[in-house]
């Protein structure tokens, strides 16, 4: 009998024992997982920006994206280089950003976009400061972006701005204009440029750089040559703006620029797009991506919002402050 009670004494503990470890195993497992779904919900959705040049447009294209993007999602990281207009280094910025496993690559200028398209892999790409995206071949279709990128285009009519620049200065014959060989967006803007001066009767005299080096003796060279210089969205372009300005105002020759940027550095005006916008729009885009919307879902964005600035001084310079057309409706810096 005292054996039996032995037997059954030890059965029960053996049952005893089981059964905490079994609880013991079943607490570790949950604990576990707990821990693992609170650290995929601190996870950070991580953004490579990609700023090919040092520039005023491009740098409110940058500055006003990142402030949208964490109004709209706070807790993202933000990964920002800038090519300083070397497009040698883009390649390895994008490598970059594939190494630190990105959600998703934010692309300023249009070399920029293509270089993360190029080497991006699958990661979403939004771009802006892109004039034509086709023609760059970036996309085939605006409506739905078949691959992994989409963005917002600067495009804004060059015939349009001319149209105005002839009511301002009637006057005007030959265009003077300088362009990047190294950049598509400045060939298709070329090509626009000359077509609307053909329709408008101006003839288009034309000067190609390598880089910013270059553009001392290319303004040089015009001189004597153009009535007006019109400066395109052309990175490099952009780049020597202030540069350009002093030569074209030591000239006694009246200047347009297809942005603001260009203006604040000494360029006479601009009726173009708003970069600050171009961002914030860039920055929706990219929120409705990282938030589980398809690349091929968000179309291809345009600028809707256009400013008009005169640079006061330069106008001084070249004896316009009476010049009421060129006043109208302008926001001026000096």
């Amino acid at each position: 009998m005292k054996f039996k009670r032995i037997i059954i004494l030890l059965v029960l503990s053996l049952l005893f024992i089981s059964c905490a470890k079994n609880d013991s195993n079943e607490n570790v497992n949950a604990n576990v997982k707990e821990e693992s779904v609170q650290a995929n919900s601190k996870e950070n959705k991580k953004i490579g920006i990609i700023e090919l040049a040092d520039h005023i447009a491009l740098e409110r294209s940058r500055t006003s994206f990142e402030e949208e993007i964490k109004n709209l999602d706070s807790d993202v990281e933000i990964i920002s280089k800038n090519a300083n207009g070397d497009l040698t280094v883009v390649p390895s910025i994008i490598k970059n950003f594939v190494d630190e496993d990105v959600d998703l690559i934010y692309a300023i200028a249009t070399p920029a976009a293509q270089g993360a398209k190029n080497g991006a892999g699958n990661i979403p790409i939004v771009f802006s400061a892109v004039t034509d995206p086709v023609s760059s071949d970036l996309v085939e279709n605006v409506e739905e972006p078949e691959a992994n990128i989409t963005g917002v285009s600067d495009y804004f009519s060059v015939k349009a701005q001319l149209e105005e620049a002839i009511e301002i200065f009637p006057d005007i014959k030959n265009v003077g204009v300088l362009f990047s060989t190294n950049e598509a967006n400045s060939k298709y803007q070329l090509e626009e440029l000359k077509k609307a001066c053909d329709e408008l009767g101006l003839e288009v005299v034309e000067v190609g750089i390598n880089n910013i080096n270059d553009v001392s003796t290319a303004m040089k060279s015009m001189e004597g040559k153009i009535d007006i210089f019109f400066g395109i969205q052309d990175n490099t372009v952009s780049s020597a703006s202030s540069i350009i300005a002093k030569s074209l105002k030591e000239a006694k020759i009246v200047s347009i620029a297809a942005e603001q940027g260009p203006v604040e550095n000494g360029i006479l005006m601009s009726t173009g797009v708003d970069y600050e916008s171009l961002g914030r729009d860039a920055a929706n885009m990219a929120h409705e991506i990282l938030n589980g919307k398809s690349v091929k879902e968000v179309p291809v964005g345009y600028s809707t919002e256009v400013k008009k600035i005169v640079n006061k001084t330069t106008a001084d310079e070249l004896g316009l402050l009476d010049n009421e057309k060129l006043l109208e409706d302008a926001d001026i810096v000096k």
